[in-house]
């Protein structure tokens, strides 16, 4: 990989190769299920997670730690790939060899980091750096990249303009631990009229704040989000306002970020176990009717929570395998499940799927340390304690549909966590054609009971990966976990239209 051109001298930059012969295979790097993702325009038509122009977001700062967005070129040809500031100012441009993955990497005392933080208040700020690549890659981003080193953290994957909508459903979470959540919205289209609608079973109120007014059960606000510009909703920690269910529509393409600066799951009441939340949402348009909804792997005994949040009215979604229920919603409704277990889901309309990550609090200890060997990184931890294990903390994700799988994926995992994972689902007839970094996968499949599918939950390498099958479509999902920190983030996805959703 060449070396990357640097505009501002408070930018560090990675760049990792992988032994990947990936033009060995061509549906590893051009094609996802037989569709051209070779360029920008056929990228954009196969409406993938792949793509040439990104939003990422500065939503957390940490002092003197730093903050990084991640490109994989999923391609057989080089690709180069430029950071934008808000005010079009290069701030780093990169070449990434096919295969191979480079970190755009801002310290935590930068200016340039700085100057792009949303502040945790509702208004629009001009603050969204931009991701452009000429031919199409994947994206990620750490906040911060050295989470092992900071007690809050998390990573979210950038879907691309060319994906983005103008109708949105959020999957948020808050509890009563005085902690904000907000919704961060995205425009790069000047004159982009935006509207947010606060579902009619919403408590309590969010804050106004920069002409855009406070929102409660049934109130709507509307304002202009030009180019580069974000508009943040804030619901403070003081109030009962769940953001989850909240409508979000626009005259152009938006983005849609949720999270919150700390949060405790389950919550209230495990204030030393909070963590920062962020994760990029998808369209309305790209949800589905069926999904397989895995449990993180375990840490000790914890469940997992997950919101099912509804697309029409009338929606009934059964759950089924080894967790069985009945959910009844209408447009804008979510059910929440805590389980241990993983299971299937299936709609009667389609309806999306968010993954939520509890605080190790609720995990009962020691650590295993045949399933996690080795010692924590983070210097979060002194001797442990035996009480939980201190793996993990919260952490927000979401699941692809099952319509939306891929046959191929590129992806980085850091080097600050002391173990990162992958969980794959996949058709148990098909598991054996799938290829990681080359080689079979490490554990053979756990059969989900429903579909014919199949999933594993293993621990990866640092570094690039890549992984593909010629035969089958399937899922991932990627994410970390050290003392009392973790991220989680879908690992990619089709964006396709496949849902047509209430205006």
């Amino acid at each position: 990989t060449t070396d990357p051109s640097t505009t501002d001298e408070t930018t560090d930059s990675t760049t990792t190769d992988t032994d990947s012969e990936s033009d060995s295979d061509p549906t590893t790097t051009t094609t996802t299920g037989g569709v051209d993702e070779s360029t920008c325009e056929l990228a954009a038509q196969s409406l993938t997670s792949a793509g040439c122009l990104f939003a990422p977001l500065v939503l957390q700062v940490y002092a003197n730690l730093p903050w990084a967005v991640i490109a994989g070129n999923t391609n057989e040809e080089v690709a180069t790939a430029t950071l934008y500031g808000a005010d079009g100012q290069m701030i780093e441009s990169a070449q990434i060899m096919p295969g191979d993955a480079h970190t755009f990497m801002l310290s935590g005392d930068s200016p340039v980091l700085q100057n792009h933080l949303i502040d945790s208040v509702t208004g629009v700020f001009p603050r969204a750096l931009k991701l452009e690549s000429d031919i199409p890659v994947v994206a990620f981003q750490f906040a911060p990249f050295s989470s092992s080193q900071q007690a809050t953290s998390d990573a979210a994957i950038l879907l691309p303009y060319h994906a983005w909508g103008d109708n949105y459903l959020a999957a948020a979470y808050h509890n009563s631990d005085n902690s904000d959540s907000w919704l961060s919205i995205v425009s790069f289209d000047d004159g982009n009229e935006v509207t947010v609608l606060a579902p009619t079973y919403m408590t309590g109120q969010t804050s106004a704040g920069g002409g855009f007014p406070a929102l409660a059960a049934g109130e709507s606000g509307t304002i202009i989000v030009n180019d580069g510009e974000v508009l943040r909703v804030l619901s403070p920690g003081s109030g009962p306002a769940d953001l989850t269910g909240v409508k979000i529509t626009s005259t152009a393409p938006v983005a849609l970020f949720a999270g919150a600066p700390t949060m405790s799951i389950p919550g209230p009441g495990f204030v030393p176990y909070k963590d920062h939340l962020e994760e990029q949402l998808p369209p309305r348009t790209a949800w589905g009717t069926e999904y397989a909804v895995i449990h993180f792997r375990p840490r000790g005994g914890e469940e997992d929570l997950y919101r099912f949040v509804a697309d029409k009215d009338g929606t009934t979604i059964t759950l089924s395998g080894d967790y069985n229920d009945v959910l009844n919603l209408n447009e804008g409704e979510f059910a929440e499940v805590r389980t241990t277990e993983s299971f299937h889901a299936a709609g009667s309309e389609s309806f999306m799927v968010a993954h939520y990550m509890y605080s190790q609090g609720m995990t009962m200890g020691p650590k295993d340390d045949a399933l996690y060997p080795g010692s924590f990184l983070s210097p979060n931890c002194g001797p442990q304690n035996q009480q939980t294990t201190e793996l993990g903390d919260p952490a927000l994700s979401f699941f692809p549909p099952i319509d939306q799988y891929r046959y191929n994926y590129t992806f980085l995992t850091p080097t600050t966590y002391a173990w990162d994972m992958m969980t794959i689902i996949a058709p148990m007839a098909g598991w054996d054609s799938i290829l990681l970094d080359g080689g079979a996968l490490p554990e053979s499949p756990t059969d989900l009971g429903v579909a014919g599918l199949g999933y594993a939950r293993f621990l990866l390498n640092d570094g690039p990966h890549e992984i593909h099958s010629d035969a089958v479509k399937f899922g991932m999902e990627i994410y970390g976990y050290d003392c009392r920190v973790s991220y989680a983030f879908p690992g990619g996805l089709s964006l396709a239209e496949i849902n047509e959703p209430p205006q």
